[in-house]
């Protein structure tokens, strides 16, 4: 009898110290995200303003919650100049800066709404500007838009039109000689830029293995589908996108992959 009460207890323990474990909360995992690329001097930076913007001191909005977060979140109205438009990888509008006092804040919206924000947000235009705070990898606090008030008109955040056919890509071949290139944060090519205002593009992995390979003044060869507009976008740079199949370099032909 002695050892069966013996067993119990010992089961009980075990199996309540089994249950103080599983309930301990996981560790959460590393926050990261994409890096924005960087374009040939004098042409607007990839996700953000060119290397010594002329703003200086990013606003930095306290208690913004971590993109991981889900649910209610409060809304912020920010009033102020925009003194600078901000495109994305693909020279794409998505952003401006917002100057309130000596204080500056970027503000983010979808690129299909391009075409409908630039009026409302032209360069130096006083608007005002509800949205979500947003905390991303690299950089300083975001605010994401909800609703953009300018000259009496107040534009809301939407969805994008859901278009009733696919977008037809156009498969295109060609060459040039190189005039810059487009590095992520890590200084990791992930485009190339041609003397015809063609950007090459690839994944960062394939920029790692061309290394030196690729050097302002040479030709390369390429072969791909070129990025359409869509609906509602606005370029603030007339590049011609060039999603790379192949690429052909110092005579070696390439599969991009």
């Amino acid at each position: 009898m002695k050892k069966l009460a013996l067993a119990v207890v010992v089961s009980a323990a075990l199996t309540f110290g089994s249950n103080v474990f599983a309930q301990q909360p996981a560790p959460l995992a590393a926050a990261g995200g994409p890096a924005a690329g960087g374009p040939p001097a004098g042409v607007p930076a990839a996700g953000g303003p060119a290397a010594g913007g002329p703003l200086a001191g990013p606003r930095l909005l306290p208690g913004g919650p971590a993109p991981r977060e889900q649910g209610l979140r409060p809304v912020t109205t920010v009033q102020g100049k925009v003194v600078k438009l901000i495109a994305n990888d693909d020279f794409t509008f998505n952003g401006f800066y917002l100057l309130n006092g000596s204080d500056s804040l970027l503000v983010k919206f979808p690129a299909h709404m391009g075409s409908q924000v630039m009026p409302l947000a032209k360069t130096g235009s006083n608007i005002s500007v509800a949205g979500v705070v947003e905390n991303p990898p690299f950089g300083s606090n975001e605010l994401k838009m909800v609703t953009l008030t300018s000259g009496g008109k107040t534009l809301t955040e939407s969805s994008p039109n859901v278009p009733t056919a696919p977008a037809q890509e156009t498969t295109l071949t060609g060459s040039g000689k190189i005039s810059a290139l487009q590095t992520n944060r890590e200084g990791i090519v992930t485009g190339i830029f041609t003397d015809d205002k063609t950007l090459l593009r690839f994944p960062p992995h394939i920029g790692s293995q061309l290394g030196n390979m690729v050097a302002k003044g040479n030709t390369i060869s390429f072969s791909g589908s070129q990025k359409n507009k869509a609906e509602g976008e606005v370029q603030l740079e007339n590049y011609k996108i060039i999603h790379c199949n192949t690429l052909t370099v110092n005579g070696q032909q390439y599969l991009v992959k």
